[in-house]
């Protein structure tokens, strides 16, 4: 009595290997019933705290305290805040304003229609979005992530949505026939106060959009490679539950491990309320000077304890559908963690992790 059972509904055969992007949409996908259970629940009482239980209200900075939230968390890049618990006193104005701006821009009613006009007309007929943010600096990257899947048959640019940091970026796309959102959709105007973190705050308004949209958001860095197929992971009936999937962060200083450069984001209602209260947070990307450490803060936040992730496997095998697979960071500086090595046909996807030599994966 009081147990509750999950059923995600399946055909009973076995789980398709997805070699091209057509079969993935065509296929039949396990349903997220799960979703469901939180949908309408009620506040929990006596001592949990407020809003506990998501709610599905999205959460903001002066809410969420994530200064007094990061309490008792990894040490390395803590958010750190005397003066105020939601860390709204230590955030200079300028960021602040800037963050707020593209959430401004996320809220503005005519622009929200322009841009979801646009994503409808884009992607009529797909479940999923390949979603890479870039400037000027890295749109070579982009251009070799669209090269090399070509050359390897997966038809992403038919999925992927660029978002344009700024016009020269958004010329360039448009150049090479991608589907490229420009960058007055979420207020972003030069110069960029940091042209790295305003990408990371609008591929964070553009996956909340996409989410609440109803489509599945594969999030990525420009300098991602892909060597397999990695979305079958969202037909997956054993991950039907899981909201969101990370490439692993192998080390411990980014409050957490989960690499924010690759993610798979189930269009949940969890996932929508934690993508757009991340959005309402943003500002703290500016000052942590990284997304990742933000990401992390808010996953270990007690507000979304109920949100399912999981991080994808970096070197192991694992079974299943594809064979499995590696979701790797690779480090090219100096070969110190030899992962160049790591590299063969069970690879699914390559990172070229920031600060090292970039290179080109073909």
């Amino acid at each position: 009595a009081g147990a509750v059972v999950i059923v995600s509904e399946s055909n009973g055969t076995a789980t398709p290997s997805f070699d091209s992007m057509d079969e993935f949409d065509t296929a039949t996908v396990a349903v997220d019933t799960e979703a469901e259970l939180y949908r309408n629940e009620p506040p929990l009482k006596d001592h949990a705290p407020e809003g506990y239980s998501m709610n599905n209200r999205v959460q903001t900075l002066r809410e969420l305290k994530m200064c007094e939230a990061s309490k008792g968390g990894p040490k390395g890049r803590a958010l750190k805040c005397e003066k105020d618990p939601s860390c709204i006193e230590c955030v200079p104005k300028k960021f602040l304003e800037r963050a707020q701006s593209a959430i401004d821009a996320f809220k503005d009613e005519t622009l929200r229609k322009e841009r979801r006009k646009k994503i409808r007309e884009w992607f009529p007929d797909t479940t999923t979005i390949i979603l890479i943010a870039t400037d000027r600096h890295f749109v070579k990257y982009l251009l070799n992530f669209v090269c090399t899947s070509k050359y390897r048959n997966f038809n992403v640019a038919s999925k992927l949505l660029v978002v344009a940091t700024d016009i020269e970026t958004y010329n360039i796309a448009v150049s090479k026939n991608l589907k490229v959102a420009k960058p007055s959709f979420y207020n972003l105007t030069m110069p960029l106060q940091s042209a790295f973190l305003d990408t990371m705050v609008a591929v964070t308004a553009a996956a909340a959009e996409i989410t609440q949209m109803g489509y599945n958001v594969c999030i990525q860095d420009a300098d991602v490679t892909w060597f397999r197929n990695p979305l079958w992971l969202f037909a997956q009936p054993s991950l039907a539950s899981v909201d969101l999937m990370f490439q692993l962060a192998p080390r411990w200083d980014a409050q957490g491990v989960a690499n924010t450069g690759f993610i798979l984001a189930r269009a949940t209602e969890r996932t929508k309320t934690f993508l757009s209260s991340l959005l309402h947070i943003s500002s703290l990307y500016y000052w942590a000077r990284d997304d990742q450490v933000i990401w992390n803060s808010l996953l270990r936040h007690w507000t979304f304890s109920q949100l399912h992730w999981q991080t994808l496997p970096r070197r192991l095998k694992i079974a299943g559908a594809n064979g499995g697979g590696r979701y790797m960071d690779l480090h090219t500086g100096n070969g110190f963690d030899g992962t160049a090595r790591w590299i063969d046909n069970k690879t699914v996807i390559v990172h070229t992790v920031a600060g090292d030599s970039k290179v080109f994966t073909s």
